[in-house]
């Protein structure tokens, strides 16, 4: 089977793939949109935890288990027992996801729940297009969505009664880092 998964496409490429309960599924290489998020976002965790135990890897292989293999976007990882030669093995801390047409639907369901049984404590998951970060917060062996947080630049911010505007937020703290502030503006840099 590795001969089949490790195969050059027609361009010459190798594929990359996720194992996802069982199932594989090829991966394309992303969009530009997709490569600017990932890279602020690993940028972002990479300045904070500069002399943590923790540390931010972007697209490392994942391996939960002999079925579930994921290459997620950004992680973070502060049981570095769990880094080994080829990738991470056991739950990260915290998981970023940034969505594409193609894979929406398993970030949002399947990975989800594998996160959540192996115990990852937050998850990120990221729109391109509606530039919105969904974060998740384990609980009782469940990921559950805390917030959902869009970036609005300035200059869009409709005008409203001060009241009003306390609901368009910049930023946001990480649930599980609490002195972790992400800038949207910050997550979204770059974003066409």
């Amino acid at each position: 089977m590795s001969e089949v998964l490790s195969a050059d496409n027609k361009h010459g490429c190798a594929w990359d793939y996720e194992l996802i309960k069982g199932r594989i599924y090829l991966m394309s290489r992303p969009l530009m949109n997709h490569v600017a998020i990932a890279s602020n976002v690993n940028t972002i965790f990479s300045v904070f935890f500069k002399g943590s135990t923790c540390v931010s890897y972007p697209e490392p292989d994942v391996y939960l288990d002999d079925e579930n293999n994921f290459i997620p976007d950004v992680v973070i990882l502060c049981d570095r027992s769990k880094r080994k030669k080829r990738g991470i093995y056991g739950a990260p801390d915290l998981v970023v996801e940034i969505l594409s047409p193609s894979t929406a639907k398993r970030d949002n369901n399947d990975k989800k729940d594998v996160y959540a049984m192996y115990g990852v404590r937050e998850y990120w998951i990221i729109d391109p297009i509606a530039k919105a970060v969904s974060v998740y917060r384990l609980n009782d062996g469940s990921l559950e969505l805390r917030a959902i947080y869009y970036y609005v630049p300035a200059e869009e911010v409709p005008e409203y009664p001060d009241d009003d505007q306390k609901s368009i937020v910049p930023s946001f703290t990480c649930d599980i880092f609490e002195d972790l502030v992400i800038n949207l503006e910050d997550v979204f840099r770059n974003v066409e």
